[in-house]
């Protein structure tokens, strides 16, 4: 995918989960305020809802209001443990969220999704707290998975 169309996906998912909203020029508020896009909670399962459930799915299974416009449906990240071999890929899974790279033998069927890590900086540039959010949202993904 290239670099426009992730653009265009990125915005489709901030716009389903109404992260967008708009401004008069002059300052003045006619509809909506911007939600923020940083939320206050670090609970894995509101992280996950907010950032990664227009995919995935509140039950996060695949199935996202935008999941059928996407090239490659997203995984079905209940099977982590079961597509890998009886054992959470917590590491991997870590590595992927934070900064993309080789996909997870048979969790993620693309590099399409995007990269959390990067963009939890330019929200919050903490280290500190993009480490905390991606491992909360790794450790409700382990404590959602299919036995």
């Amino acid at each position: 995918m290239n670099r426009s169309a992730k653009i265009r996906v990125l915005l489709l998912a901030a716009t389903s989960v109404g992260l967008l909203g708009w401004r008069v020029a002059s300052g003045q508020t006619t509809g909506p305020r911007n939600p923020a896009l940083v939320i206050p909670s670090m609970a894995g399962q509101d992280l996950f809802t907010f950032y990664c459930a227009t995919c995935h799915g509140l039950d996060a299974k695949g199935d996202g209001p935008i999941a059928p416009v996407l090239k490659v449906p997203p995984a079905d990240l209940t099977l982590l443990r079961r597509r890998s071999g009886g054992a959470f890929p917590r590491e991997r899974l870590i590595g992927f969220i934070a900064g993309g790279g080789p996909t997870l033998k048979g969790a993620h069927g693309s590099n399409e999704m995007p990269v959390w890590g990067p963009i939890f900086m330019q929200l919050d540039p903490s280290d500190r707290m993009t480490t905390i959010r991606i491992e909360n949202v790794v450790q409700y993904l382990e404590s959602i998975q299919v036995k």
